[in-house]
């Protein structure tokens, strides 16, 4: 059996030898600590917060009529409507929201929103009024919606 203390004797030459050769088998080692099992250990814990729900679905208009669509078509559902509606609630709103798709720029915007509210717009509006609804019980909004291909006019109540 080999000991140390014979390679100590023998000078210093040895036990620099004998230190450099531990310390090149020992660099090579890692070290066992916390993160040798747990990669994590020692980061502070980052709780889960889940995302938030989605919102509920959008309220459906009441009607919606695509621009351009002839008055025949759509007086007798809006009648319809209307009347229903009125019966339910008799102090009701009706919104008419004139909706189109956006320009290229807000001249193209402005200019597209004002032929629609001028024209199925008011008739949209003049119907409503029409069949019962007084005029104070229909407001109207127009504007620009990225959601929409093709002009449109929808009817919501409050």
């Amino acid at each position: 059996m080999l000991s140390v203390s014979r390679f100590t004797e023998k000078g210093p030459f040895f036990r620099v030898a004998l230190v450099a050769g531990v310390a090149l088998c020992l660099s090579g080692c890692k070290l066992v600590d916390q993160k040798t099992f747990n990669a994590r250990a020692g980061k502070p814990p980052v709780p889960y917060i889940p995302p938030a729900p989605p919102g509920p679905p959008p309220v459906p208009p009441l009607i919606e009529l695509v621009a351009g669509t002839s008055p025949k078509e759509w007086s007798g559902p809006v009648e319809q409507i209307v009347h229903k509606a009125l019966a339910s609630k008799p102090d009701i709103l009706f919104v008419v929201q004139c909706l189109v798709p956006p320009g290229a720029d807000s001249a193209t915007d402005q200019q597209a929103l004002v032929q629609l509210v001028q024209g199925d717009g008011q008739a949209v509006t003049q119907a409503i009024i029409k069949d019962g609804a007084s005029p104070a019980q229909v407001e109207m909004a127009a504007m620009p919606d990225s959601t929409v291909t093709k002009s449109v006019i929808r009817v919501y109540v409050k």
